[in-house]
């Protein structure tokens, strides 16, 4: 077998002149892909940094919404505290009027 040797027509200076163009069309495509990269991540970081600034406020709201929600359980119990006094002074007061009433009726 015998190679024969094969013979290139073509200048080298114009095959590196293509492959240096081609490199540069894929820099150019890498870095439009980074600089897309780089935007998405600040849009990421913006979304997180007002999820963060929401969330902090919503962990506001609900602490509030406790506080509100203990005075209001202390003042239900104070209301029932209070509804179970009012039964037996109403039946006091009453039977006291009741009582000066039977009194100021003469007997016959």
């Amino acid at each position: 077998m015998t190679n024969t040797p094969i013979q290139v027509t073509t200048d080298l200076g114009t095959v590196l002149q293509r492959i240096e163009q081609k490199l540069d069309k894929i820099d150019e495509k890498f870095e439009q892909k980074l600089d897309n990269l780089q935007k998405d991540v600040n849009n990421l970081k913006i979304g997180q940094t007002k999820l963060e600034t929401e969330f902090t406020s919503l962990k506001e709201d609900v602490k509030e919404l406790k506080s509100s929600q203990k005075a209001l359980v202390t003042d239900v119990a104070d209301l029932k505290g209070a509804k179970g006094l009012v039964i037996p002074i109403v039946v006091a007061v009453l039977t006291s009027l009741f009582t000066l009433l039977a009194r100021s009726i003469p007997l016959p």
